[in-house]
């Protein structure tokens, strides 16, 4: 039913995803565009991310590499400092795994958060992994305009002198 995985410096995991307490969480987040949600992991887990935080979700998705994650912001009454859970999945077809620091986080508190930040991540991750996919859309195009504009002032400064 367990089974423990080593994961960089935050420690062992132990992927819980066989629990049938856990089915429903499971099968509400089956059909995101999502293969990794992580939350209140602890310090060192992933160091180019702001770890621990209890006061988001952070979301990756499957597909798209313009967007490399989402971070949803969880209502202080949610938030709980007494949890951190890694999902992870390899495709948007794949079942999930559930990954926790069993020495670290309770089985009802675990419980407890997946069945609060379940419908929260339904509700908020496709919007705004579509704000995030847009904005970087807007960012690209704001980039290559203003490469166009620079080439375009030099090209116009070479012919602006008299011969």
């Amino acid at each position: 039913m367990y089974k423990r995985q080593g994961l960089g410096r935050g420690g062992l995991k132990t992927d819980v995803s066989g629990l049938q307490e856990l089915a429903a969480v499971q099968a509400q987040l089956l059909p995101l565009d999502a293969c990794h949600i992580e939350y209140g992991v602890r310090s060192g887990a992933l160091p180019h991310r702001s770890t621990g935080s209890r006061k988001s979700v952070s979301v990756t998705p499957c597909s798209g590499a313009s967007v490399s994650y989402v971070s949803i912001s969880v209502p202080e009454e949610l938030q709980s400092s007494q949890v951190a859970f890694d999902m992870t999945r390899s495709s948007v077809s794949a079942p999930w795994k559930i990954l926790v620091d069993k020495d670290q986080t309770a089985f009802p508190d675990l419980k407890q958060s997946l069945e609060r930040l379940a419908p929260l991540i339904v509700e908020k991750y496709p919007e705004a992994l579509a704000t995030e996919s847009q904005r970087r859309v807007d960012s690209e195009r704001a980039w290559q305009e203003s490469k166009a504009a620079e080439r375009a002032r030099k090209e116009a400064a070479k012919t602006s002198y008299p011969e």
